[in-house]
């Protein structure tokens, strides 16, 4: 097993930039890879490749080839097709890499070669909107993209919509529905469950939402509440959202009040069993591996890692971490 940190570009403070490679033992294990915003990592499939978004104005899709030590090796790079891209997926049968550019709104597929190489960029929707919060929702900010079969969800904060494609095998994009979240409440990032329901993180409402499949394929929403337990101290952020692998339990980051909230799946209702500190400052991103919990601290310049009780479905804290300056996502690969 190999932890791989994506972290933002600190060009004023010296600190470095890159992907950093740990081990399970939360030691180097390889050289940092020099790349400029590495803020979203995803791995290929099959082939032994990881993707990077460059998070810039002059946004860039980067493939790196994972060496048998683990070290990362640039292999290609294309335009992402916007600007600051923060989020890629790659679909199951590793022949497309689709990205999310918050800037701009956009949405790009590539072509995958059999390999892992980046491919020509096969299709770039553009979304108009707006949304009624002026510093946040000016226009679009796709925020994430994701990919199931061939159905492809983007999750646009700036217009506060969820729109739902069907990819083609040309790498296609073509629009079937759209699932409008509510004014102002700025949707982030989705998670699927296996019954079809999407479970959102709302970045400007600070809620957790629930939404259920239609027979025409789009959402409908049916329950929301605040993605916090307690009453936050300042402005706060939801970011990262995940279901537990026995569907059971809905986690939620917290930018702001800094923490981890569980939530016990209710039929369509979300019931608040516990808030955990991440010992961390603003906690952009998490990922599960097993029964621990990885938490990229944005601000605190630390990976923290928790361990979920296998009884409440509670993250604590286990005291161990990974220092690493501004990091922003943590990816796990195993062979």
């Amino acid at each position: 097993m190999l932890i791989y940190v994506g972290s933002y570009t600190p060009e004023v403070d010296g600190k470095g930039t890159g992907i950093s490679v740990w081990d399970a033992q939360l030691a180097p294990a390889a050289p940092t890879s020099a790349l400029a915003a590495p803020s979203w990592l995803v791995a290929h499939p099959v082939a032994p490749v990881l993707y990077a978004v460059s998070e810039l104005a002059d946004g860039a899709v980067n493939a790196l080839s994972v060496g048998a030590d683990g070290a990362l090796h640039p292999v290609s790079r294309q335009p992402s097709g916007g600007s600051d891209p923060c989020h890629l997926a790659v679909t199951a049968d590793g022949r497309h890499l689709l990205c999310a550019n918050y800037g701009n709104g956009t949405a790009a597929v590539f072509a995958l070669d059999s390999d892992g190489t980046l491919g020509a960029r096969t299709d770039l929707v553009t979304r108009h909107g707006s949304g009624p919060d002026p510093s946040r929702q000016e226009g679009p900010h796709a925020h994430q993209v994701t990919v199931t079969e061939d159905e492809v969800i983007a999750v646009d904060l700036g217009t506060d919509t969820i729109y739902g494609y069907r990819l083609g095998a040309g790498g296609r994009l073509n629009p079937t529905w759209q699932a409008h979240a509510g004014p102002g409440v700025g949707p982030r990032h989705l998670v699927s469950a296996p019954d079809g329901r999407r479970y959102v993180a709302d970045e400007l409402s600070s809620t957790v939402s629930v939404y259920e499949p239609q027979a025409d394929g789009g959402l409908r929403l049916v329950y929301r509440r605040p993605a916090t337990l307690t009453e936050p101290a300042e402005r706060n952020q939801p970011s990262e959202i995940a279901l537990s692998p026995d569907g059971r339990y809905v986690y939620v980051a917290n930018r702001g009040n800094d923490t981890v909230a569980t939530f016990a799946v209710d039929g369509d209702e979300l019931r608040g069993v516990d808030e955990t500190p991440t010992g961390g400052r603003w906690p952009r991103h998490f990922t599960l591996d097993g029964d621990l919990m990885y938490v990229a601290n944005q601000y605190s310049d630390a990976v923290t890692v928790l361990r979920v009780d296998p009884d409440t479905g509670v993250p604590r804290a286990t005291g161990a971490r990974i220092d690493v300056p501004s990091p922003a996502c943590v990816l796990i690969r195993r062979d």
